[in-house]
């Protein structure tokens, strides 16, 4: 059998073994389950194992008719296409990467306090290019003000030397807070299910443990939501 045949069942069998380990290591089973179940399962909470359960699945089908044979004698007589060793060679390093969530965050955290103006509210988002800032009142978290609040404010005619205390409303995106090690699936996930609900898109500020009272080190909205699927799936 051709050689670039036998190579492609090779890079095949050790992508699926790779991503057999990641769907384990995530779902903490020490066990033996076998790989459509594993699938299933990791489904309902990994992005990328979502987007690819059917062809998975396929995979398994394809990666037992490999081994089967290969059990009984040393000729391979079921080898993958091309296209499939490359696809599951991607699938199998996207989730090996494991990237965590400080990966695709916004980073410093630019914040505005009790103190900050409406107008330079405005200054700050507009200098970082942003739509949403975290307000904090004597180190502990307020709100989020958005530059569509800021706008509608303007447009009433208000002040804007008021303090941007004044834009926080339980009308306001919803914040959530995630620990610095957490994975950036979980915040796909969050943004994923939140979006079906509600019109106004969350926001997620990043901090070393996950507590709100901490200093944000980065922050995650739904404008960077297309970027980080792009770069995962």
């Amino acid at each position: 059998m051709d050689e670039k045949f036998i190579d492609n069942a090779e890079r095949f069998l050790n992508a699926y073994a790779s991503i057999e380990r990641s769907l384990n290591r995530q779902l903490c089973k020490n066990d033996y389950v076998p790989f459509k179940k594993l699938v299933r399962l990791a489904a309902k909470n990994n992005a990328i194992v979502a987007k690819n359960e059917e062809v998975l699945k396929e995979y398994s089908d394809l990666r037992n008719a490999i081994v089967h044979q290969r059990a009984r004698t040393e000729e391979i007589i079921a080898v993958p296409v091309d296209s499939a060793t490359e696809n599951i060679e991607r699938i199998a390093e996207l989730l090996d990467a494991d990237e965590n969530i400080l990966s695709f965050a916004t980073v410093p955290v630019t914040t505005a306090d009790e103190t900050t103006t409406i107008k330079e509210a405005y200054s700050l988002l507009h200098e970082i290019g942003g739509d949403k800032l975290p307000v904090y009142d004597r180190d502990q978290f307020a709100g989020i003000v958005t530059m569509d609040r800021i706008a509608g404010w303007c447009v009433q005619g208000n002040s804007v030397d008021e303090p941007v205390q004044k834009l926080i409303s339980d009308e306001g995106p919803e914040t959530v807070f995630m620990k610095r090690t957490q994975s950036i699936m979980e915040a796909v996930l969050f943004f994923d299910r939140h979006m079906k609900h509600s019109d106004i898109a969350p926001v997620i500020l990043v901090t070393e443990s996950g507590n709100m009272h901490e200093t944000p080190i980065g922050i995650l909205s739904s404008h960077d939501l297309s970027r980080i699927l792009a770069a995962l799936i």
